[in-house]
């Protein structure tokens, strides 16, 4: 476990300590430039401020509290694992996007251009995947966090650090674009580890800093929150209208079969209630809803379920993310093969539904959508002596 010290972004500690030492506000205003305009992570980096400032602040907080303990790449993402200041681990995950003309590039070759503004950088955008809670407690039977219980909600502060951290990672590789502006992350989704609802107060503090134009200053298409559906934090998070885009993870058009795929979550949180909510989302905002949908081989890809989504879908502001399944060592399901999920999109879109399959980036960093926490969940299996995936018929 690393050494706590105080947050620098405790308003009331922050405030006390600049008062005690006589600091002059502009002060505090640089180095908040610092961390969100120049993504800096480290006092002493921070030129704008006197050698003795840098001390003194180093001495007393920390302006990221988790520590990265792994990091796992492949050619299209990769995953860090962090330890928090309890000696818990969570994941974020950073994905590389390419320049379609460039098919042969990768985030490996790309990181190996010396200069970040010569003609052979490829590297399109970077969408970061980030985690608002140590494990989960949702239980999707396809899902490897779920595997792992719920641990631990993260404070804002831990939801915050990964996006601070992973920026300054960036920074470091990549250093500034032809434009003189340093390359950052330019999407931000709350679709790492946990349910963000069930840690709605930490997230919409997060979101705060994410889109405040003191701060990062990212639009509302670029920072998207994904549930699963919780009813009463539902409602909340409507009353706000956060700036953000949302997705709702939906994965079966009835209550029955969602039941058996989202068995702890769908039984108390009923199918017909949340899409009444999810209506009136999209009349007060005029947002669209992203829903997103795992294709498991013959547990919601049939033809019948397809034109059943179509129609639940078809008059709704709505986009349907269809996500092949992805392994799970946990359990034994299969992705349904690249022609049944065609013949599924083609029903779905006869409906005027907009469909798009979704790509399988990460599988081999095993950082793809519902894979985090593969390591601490491949290790429980070989403390309990489990050899193989434990079969879970629906």
């Amino acid at each position: 476990m690393s050494e706590k010290k105080q947050s620098f972004f405790d308003p009331v500690a922050l405030e006390a300590f600049r008062k005690e030492h006589k600091i002059e506000p502009y002060r505090i205003k640089q180095i908040t430039d610092a961390i969100f305009k120049q993504s800096i992570i480290d006092f002493q980096e921070i030129t704008t401020i006197s050698k003795e400032l840098r001390d003194l602040f180093d001495a007393h907080f920390e302006i990221i509290s988790l520590t990265e303990i792994k990091r796992v790449e492949d050619d299209e993402t990769s995953k860090f694992l962090f330890e928090t200041h309890d000696g818990e681990v969570v994941e974020s995950v950073l994905m590389y996007h390419f320049h379609q003309k460039r098919e042969d590039m990768t985030f490996n070759n790309a990181f190996q251009v010396e200069d970040a503004n010569d003609e052979g950088q490829e590297l399109n955008r970077m969408t970061l995947c980030i985690s608002s809670q140590v494990g989960c407690a949702v239980g999707c039977i396809f899902c490897v966090t779920g595997k792992m219980g719920l641990k631990k909600n993260l404070h804002w502060t831990e939801i915050l650090g990964q996006v601070l951290y992973i920026n300054n990672f960036i920074k470091t590789k990549l250093g500034k674009k032809e434009d003189g502006t340093l390359h950052k992350v330019r999407n931000i989704v709350f679709m790492g580890m946990g349910e963000p609802l069930m840690n709605y107060p930490n997230v919409k503090e997060t979101v705060g800093y994410l889109t405040d134009t003191k701060f990062l200053g990212l639009s509302r298409k670029r920072v998207t929150i994904s549930t699963s559906g919780l009813l009463k934090p539902l409602r909340q998070f409507i009353d706000d209208n956060l700036p953000v885009a949302f997705a709702f993870s939906l994965h079966a058009p009835n209550q029955p079969l969602r039941e058996q795929l989202i068995p702890v979550m769908a039984h108390v949180n009923p199918l017909d209630k949340l899409m009444a909510l999810l209506d009136e989302y999209t009349d007060k905002t005029g947002n669209k809803i992203f829903f997103e949908y795992v294709m498991i081989k013959d547990k919601n890809d049939g033809k019948e379920v397809a034109h059943e989504l179509g129609k639940l879908l078809q008059h709704r502001n709505a986009h349907l993310n269809m996500i092949p399944y992805n392994q799970n060592p946990a359990i034994d399901l299969e992705e349904s093969t690249p022609e049944r999920i065609k013949k599924f999109r083609d029903i779905v879109e006869s409906y005027k539904v907009k469909v798009t399959v979704r790509e399988n980036r990460g599988r081999k960093a095993k950082s793809a959508c519902g894979q985090l926490g593969w390591e601490k969940v491949t290790e429980n299996l070989k403390d309990n002596n489990v050899k193989k995936p434990i079969k879970k018929p629906l």
